[in-house]
């Protein structure tokens, strides 16, 4: 059972982003109907996201193939659900480096860690569960096809009526700042995979973390704790998400004149599909209601931007101040502007709170298209490929343009042969017996067909 939102030691810093609504009494008195979840990090980036969520109480699973990763989480994570994969191949390595080729050879190295993780009584049982991973990176994004294959094949056991697998994808895409082909690379071929999940429906939504989105948002209105400490951009990118997903998790739990209850909510989150989440929570008078719903989709959403159109669900929340009168009208206003702007079929919630001052707007939509994001990450991935083209030249003219050519013999095992040095022993000297002709020495030929040791083959090596 999730853990309450006001006594929760464990929310930390997490606890300044979530919505006044979360601590009301309508919310505390429900929470033994808030939607179960569980959580399966995936890599470092991807354990981060998942450590924040589990302050929520969600059980939560972590993979990596170094160790040193995760222990900064073993306050949250205890050591049986921290787990590490070692490669046989590579035992020598802790993580990849970010090489997303070598995490995959790793993740299936360690599948049975995989199958194992699946299998678990929380993996199973939860009414939703979320893997999360930075698709930037090598480890966790290595391994998303392999675990990916026996989550789905476990939570397809809990398919909702339609068919759809309550399974969610929540990723980062790397920012500006992150330089070099390789992390587009890494990223654009983890949404392939995950694109091709999606196709053959056996997850629903992905949630995409725009880092480049959050770092521009956070430049602006930095987090700092209560003592004054500052999050950084990344920890407070992973805050943001848990909050959002917190808050949506909690709209079943609404009473009201239109509530979006468990089943619908489930739905909306296992149709495949790309996620926004927007949010508006600075509304204190609605003069225009059109205006007001078209901004909250178009220019609200949380953590990654999306052309609006070619959705596949959506769904509307408006939460009023207790003291504040609800017009009988609302209703229907909300439920046929939002229907007519996202062109889909819509779940509508309108519930008071005790709690929030200002009118307080939630929209979610379920796009067939990925975020804009997914688009700059190509366009940059053809830069750095030239630029790194570039780099490539510009080092071979400056080695060329050294006129050394002469000497790269110098070292080459060409040179002398010097393969006779060394010391002789008492047994070689006994080789020499009945072998002097005419002053000479000869020695006989070795016949042995012994394979070659490590030091002969080290011999061999033209270095």
């Amino acid at each position: 059972m999730i853990k309450s939102f006001e006594n929760n030691n464990s929310l930390g810093a997490l606890s300044a982003l979530l919505s006044p609504h979360l601590k009301s009494k309508e919310v505390l008195d429900e929470l033994d109907r808030f939607p179960s979840q569980a959580i399966v990090g995936l890599g470092q980036g991807g354990g981060r996201i998942a450590t924040e969520l589990s302050r929520f109480g969600f059980p939560t699973f972590l993979l990596n193939s170094s160790k040193s990763d995760m222990e900064e989480h073993k306050r949250l994570i205890s050591e049986d659900r921290r787990i590490v994969t070692k490669s046989k191949l590579y035992p020598e390595l802790e993580g990849t480096d970010k090489n997303a080729q070598l995490g995959y050879d790793i993740a299936t190295e360690n599948k049975e860690l995989y199958k194992m993780v699946a299998l678990t009584p929380e993996i199973q049982n939860a009414e939703f569960v979320w893997a999360t991973v930075s698709l930037g990176g090598g480890t966790g994004n290595g391994a998303l096809k392999v675990a990916l294959a026996y989550l789905s094949a476990v939570r397809k056991k809990r398919a909702l009526p339609d068919g759809n697998i309550p399974l969610g994808i929540i990723c980062s895409l790397p920012s500006s700042d992150e330089k070099g082909s390789s992390f587009r690379k890494n990223a654009l071929a983890g949404v392939a995979v995950i694109q091709q999940l999606m196709n053959e429906r056996k997850i629903g939504n992905v949630l995409i973390i725009d880092n480049e989105k959050i770092k521009n948002y956070y430049a602006k209105d930095p987090l700092k704790t209560y003592n004054g400490t500052e999050i950084d951009a990344k920890s407070y990118s992973n805050m943001v998400v848990a909050s959002i997903l917190a808050e949506i998790s909690s709209l079943p739990l609404l009473d009201g004149r239109s509530v979006f209850d468990k089943t619908e909510l489930l739905a909306t989150l296992s149709t495949p599909g790309w996620l926004s989440i927007s949010k508006n929570n600075k509304v204190s008078e609605i003069d225009n209601l059109e205006h007001t719903i078209h901004d909250l989709f178009n220019d609200s959403e949380v953590l990654a931007e999306y052309e609006l159109s070619n959705i596949a669900a959506g769904a509307i929340a408006v939460m009023y101040p207790s003291g504040k009168n609800i017009s009988p009208k609302i209703a229907d206003d909300v439920y046929q502007y939002t229907s007519n702007l996202l062109n889909t079929k819509v779940n509508l919630s309108i519930s008071t709170n005790s709690k929030v001052e200002n009118l307080t707007f939630y929209g979610l939509t379920v796009n067939h298209t990925p975020s804009v994001r997914i688009t700059q990450l190509k366009e940059e991935l053809t830069e750095w490929i030239k630029l790194e083209e570039e780099q490539e030249r510009a080092k071979q003219e400056a080695s060329s343009s050294l006129g050394l050519d002469e000497f790269a013999d110098f070292f080459s095992s060409e040179r002398k042969n010097h393969k006779g040095r060394g010391e002789i022993s008492l047994s070689d000297l006994n080789e020499l017996d009945n072998t002097f002709e005419l002053g000479e020495v000869s020695f006989k030929e070795n016949d042995s067909k012994n394979e070659k040791s490590m030091e002969e083959e080290l011999d061999d090596l033209d270095i």
